[in-house]
């Protein structure tokens, strides 16, 4: 009887999952020098932020903690935008897409 509970249980949670996919947090690690050097600040949410006065226009290198996330250029998340995703190789050093000391909000 216990088994069966947690597979419906399961089953729950798949199905709320399909039907919000939408609704995701991130989690980011932003760094002033490139290779994940410098000082740093922790950021998380669920829509946009804009980021603080003391890291804006100033990350080079960002940890998205397995997740994906976007900078943008401009404050509300808007101008141009770098995706960051696992595998892509643009976390370490922002430079490489011609987006360093660019980065004024973040979101998903």
């Amino acid at each position: 009887m216990g088994s069966s509970r947690l597979f419906l249980s399961i089953v729950a949670l798949i199905l709320l999952c399909s039907l919000f996919p939408t609704i995701y947090c991130w989690k980011v690690y932003l760094y002033r020098d490139s290779d994940y050097r410098g000082g740093h600040i922790e950021m998380e949410g669920d829509g946009c932020q804009g980021i603080p006065r003391d890291f804006n226009d100033k990350t080079s290198s960002v940890n998205t903690h397995g997740g994906c996330v976007r900078l943008y250029e401009h404050g509300g998340c808007t101008g141009r935008t770098l995706e960051l995703f696992p595998g892509s190789g643009t976390h370490m050093n922002l430079k490489a897409h011609k987006f360093n000391d660019k980065a004024t909000s973040v979101g998903n």
